[in-house]
């Protein structure tokens, strides 16, 4: 049986991938309100899900040879929708109210209304909760959010990061994120997009992804992934990481695809011992002497040597 979602994580989900639009029908003076998801068709768990949820008819479409599954709900369905999930709403609250408004009477001056509806979509939801409930993050951070391991350090660790980016207009979501939890913003795109990153340490991603990581439904598998390798203390396998996570983030979620263990990947990491002292003289993680001096990636340096020769000669067949 499919879990059924809350109104916080489609409000999150709706504040990220979603849009709330008016239909302006040219025999009929009152808009129709419309909200409207789009994922790739390998990626539509989550928008059955939702229509499991609340509704909406779902179709499938084809975007520059790419296949894409878009869920619409129209009407007096999605004036429902709206009513219920809006005080949940982040980034586009204030913008949902106006178009509820709009859609609630009839409109003479059709230009004129999307002008002012163009000015609504720019104007911030204030004020801003304290701090983001953990389903409306789950949903927020499954449309928006990002895993990846940023780079792996010279001694093979691996530093998982978060990025989330958004419009300059639509930066509340990121912003009480950063309020809760830190992290730093940056410029994109001349100014009109800003960039998110939160760097993903052991301690502050058990902190963080404990609370909300079991809700998410698109980037579940990536979230327990990291949160499980955290709570080992450390990343120290990095190349491994790196390579699991960039295997779950390929590997597509269907509907009726069996989940896998993300247990079982967790454990493939290997739980390395530090190598290292601060001169450099620990135990190498291959051949485990502590005579010779570190060089890099937990190995000594003949360690070091042959596995570079090693990865050359695998790359030249």
């Amino acid at each position: 049986m499919l879990p059924r979602l809350s109104d916080k994580y489609i409000a999150g989900f709706l504040d990220s991938d979603g849009c709330v639009s008016l239909q302006w029908n040219p025999t009929c003076t009152r808009p129709q309100l419309t909200l409207s998801w789009s994922q790739k068709t390998s990626l539509d768990r989550v928008l059955c899900l939702i229509q499991d949820a609340i509704g909406g008819s779902l179709a499938e479409v084809s975007v520059e040879g790419n296949s894409y599954s878009r869920l619409t709900v129209c009407g007096s369905t999605a004036r429902s929708v709206l009513d219920r999930i809006r005080k949940h709403l982040v980034i586009k609250r204030h913008y949902a109210e106006a178009c509820l408004a709009m859609a609630n009477r009839p409109v003479s001056d059709r230009h004129d209304a999307k002008r002012q509806l163009k000015w609504e979509r720019r104007r911030p939801s204030l004020p801003l909760p304290n701090f983001p409930s953990r389903k409306w993050l789950a949903g927020y951070l499954d449309g928006d959010g990002c895993f990846a391991v940023s780079r792996l350090t010279p001694l093979g660790s691996a530093c998982p990061v978060l990025h989330c980016a958004a419009a300059r207009y639509d930066t509340e979501g990121i912003e009480i994120i950063q309020k809760a939890f830190g992290g730093r913003m940056y410029d994109m795109c001349h100014g009109r997009v800003k960039q998110y990153v939160l760097q993903l340490n052991p301690s502050k991603a058990v902190e963080m992804l404990s609370m909300f990581a079991h809700h998410m439904i698109v980037k579940r598998d990536q979230a327990m992934f990291i949160l499980g390798c955290a709570r080992m203390g450390h990343y120290r396998d990095g190349e491994r990481i790196r390579a699991i996570l960039k295997q779950l983030k390929a590997h597509p979620q269907r509907l009726n695809e069996t989940a896998l263990d993300v247990g079982l990947l967790v454990r493939q990491v290997q739980d390395k011992l530090r190598p290292w002292n601060k001169k450099g003289l620990m135990a190498c993680t291959h051949c485990g002497r502590n005579d010779r001096r570190h060089v890099g990636f937990g190995l000594c340096e003949i360690c070091y040597r042959d596995e570079t020769l090693r990865r050359r000669h695998a790359t030249m067949l």
